[in-house]
């Protein structure tokens, strides 16, 4: 049976990610998914975001679709690396 490493990655204050953890879950949520990234041993993974974090996380306590709608505006695209290439995969309307 082969084990395959799997870590997870946060670029940002981790002590602002627990705080949001405890103040208001959403929030934290979506730092985390703008901010983490996930390596395996062969490839790394991550959500790339343009847009500003804060409004972000501002529209998902006051408006959650908001959201959802700025993700898509402002181009987000998961990123995927490898050994000897990078391919983003984007999330907007086409």
């Amino acid at each position: 049976m082969s084990k395959s490493e799997f870590k997870m990655r946060y670029r940002y204050s981790t002590a602002w990610l627990i705080f949001w953890i405890f103040v208001c879950f959403p929030v934290a949520m979506v730092l985390a998914a703008t901010g983490c990234y996930f390596q395996t041993e062969t490839n790394s993974y991550h959500l790339q975001y343009k847009g500003s974090r804060g409004w972000l996380a501002f529209w998902t306590v006051a408006f959650f679709p908001v959201a959802l709608v700025l993700l898509v505006i402002n181009g987000g695209a998961w990123v995927i690396e490898g050994d000897k290439s990078c391919t983003a995969i984007p999330i907007e309307n086409t």
